[in-house]
């Protein structure tokens, strides 16, 4: 369990609005935070705040692993949960479909 970002988590739920609340809630909709740079890391990563269905909390995380296979990890009981853009499936099948169907000689 990360208790800073569980408690950074806290903090931000008393920010949002009845409407972001309902949205995260029922809608599994993430919010943006914004971007954070923590001691010893390179650069900024973006910050999203999000509801966990599984421990019934809000919990704040930044997105792990390559876009494909994109998730947010909850803070307090360690569910993943999917965070993969809605356009890299439909892309991932249009390489595919390109893939079948255009021969390797005519591809660039």
């Amino acid at each position: 369990m990360n208790t800073a970002f569980a408690t950074e988590a806290r903090e931000a739920t008393l920010k949002m609005t009845p409407h972001q609340k309902l949205l995260m809630e029922k809608r599994g909709k993430k919010i943006y935070l914004g971007h954070e740079q923590r001691k010893g890391w390179s650069g900024k990563l973006p910050f999203y705040l999000f509801w966990c269905e599984d421990c019934k909390q809000y919990a704040k995380d930044y997105p792990h692993g390559h876009i494909e296979r994109r998730y947010l990890l909850c803070a307090h009981c360690g569910v993943y949960h999917n965070f993969v853009p809605w356009w890299v499936e439909f892309a991932l099948f249009w390489q595919m479909i390109r893939n079948f169907f255009i021969p390797p000689s005519m591809r660039k």
